[in-house]
């Protein structure tokens, strides 16, 4: 369902791209992104953290490795696209974050969100901090990190918090009532049907994570609204999916021999860069035709997502 609505959002944004580039002007990218994390958040499950506790020196190693291999695989992709924004709008999606989106498709395809979330704040302090020095040893403008960090902790950081508090109010809460329930079926009172302990909690994910697929959905139709093809964008587009296979490669290799749920979620982590960051950061470095290229990679990159999920949700033989 997910590949389906992101394909036939994509359409929708290319063929009338008046109303995403109207909404555009007025901060919509960001309130949806902001949207999809506070669903993502309020979709991890309990117990999450004692599992990222043990899985903390393998993610350590996937950040560190990404922060270097990424903006290196970028570097030499983008030497295929002529010297100009497009080839400084691919540099840009290297040194790019986590995608924001990539928490909420790991839950969907049923991967381990918390670990997508960590690894998105842990990518988005790198981003700040080598992300302009990187691009100035390109060639490039030195990227003002204050602004950067100041509109990740508005569209990241608040909505995380506030959806993994709801998420823990959920869950405490639905526990609580199915302990009374099952406390007055025991003292003969009254009669109830028993129900699984967490199951309000479940029910509140469940709607959270239907949220998530209509902010993703939403997000692919406001970003590809803004994409101006031409001739000129058919090497740009060959070298951006370039770009997500030897991403999904490496996060294939780093993801080895973890369970399951956290290997889902490092492949879509490495692999899913944030476009709309990485507009701001292209924008700040080189100018804004810079960022004209992330709109494509960002359609892409939703789409690739998409696909992962659908591939990932399948159970397993």
């Amino acid at each position: 369902m997910l590949l389906a609505l992101v394909v036939a959002a994509a359409i929708l944004g290319w063929a009338v791209p008046g109303p995403p580039r109207s909404l555009d002007r007025h901060q919509a990218i960001n309130a949806v992104l902001a949207v999809l994390v506070f669903a993502s958040a309020a979709t991890v499950p309990a117990g999450a953290a004692g599992r990222l506790r043990a899985l903390a020196p393998r993610l350590s190693v996937v950040v560190i490795t990404t922060a270097v291999t990424l903006p290196a695989a970028a570097f030499a992709l983008s030497r295929l696209v002529g010297a100009g924004p497009l080839r400084d709008g691919v540099l840009a999606a290297g040194v790019a974050p986590a995608e924001v989106a990539s928490v909420a498709v790991t839950g969907i395809a049923g991967g381990e969100a918390a670990v997508a979330a960590v690894l998105l704040v842990a990518s988005t302090l790198i981003c700040v901090a080598a992300a302009g020095p990187i691009l100035s040893a390109a060639g490039g403008a030195g990227v003002p990190a204050t602004r950067v960090l100041t509109t990740l902790a508005v569209v990241v950081g608040l909505p995380l918090l506030a959806g993994l508090l709801l998420r823990r109010l959920t869950v405490t809460g639905g526990r609580a009532g199915d302990a009374g329930r099952r406390a007055v079926h025991a003292g003969g009172r009254a009669v109830h049907a028993a129900v699984p302990a967490g199951a309000a909690g479940d029910l509140a994910g469940d709607g959270f994570q239907s949220l998530a697929i209509a902010a993703v959905t939403i997000l692919v139709w406001l970003v590809s609204g803004q994409v101006r093809l031409s001739a000129a964008y058919a090497a740009l587009v060959a070298v951006l999916v370039a770009l997500i296979v030897t991403s999904a490669a490496i996060g294939l290799l780093l993801a080895r021999g973890l369970p399951r749920p956290a290997r889902i979620a490092v492949l879509l982590s490495v692999s899913m860069r944030d476009f709309a960051v990485a507009s701001g950061i292209a924008a700040a470095a080189f100018g804004p035709a810079a960022a004209a290229p992330l709109g494509i990679y960002g359609v892409l990159v939703m789409a690739w997502g998409a696909l992962a999920a659908r591939l990932a949700a399948r159970p397993p033989p």
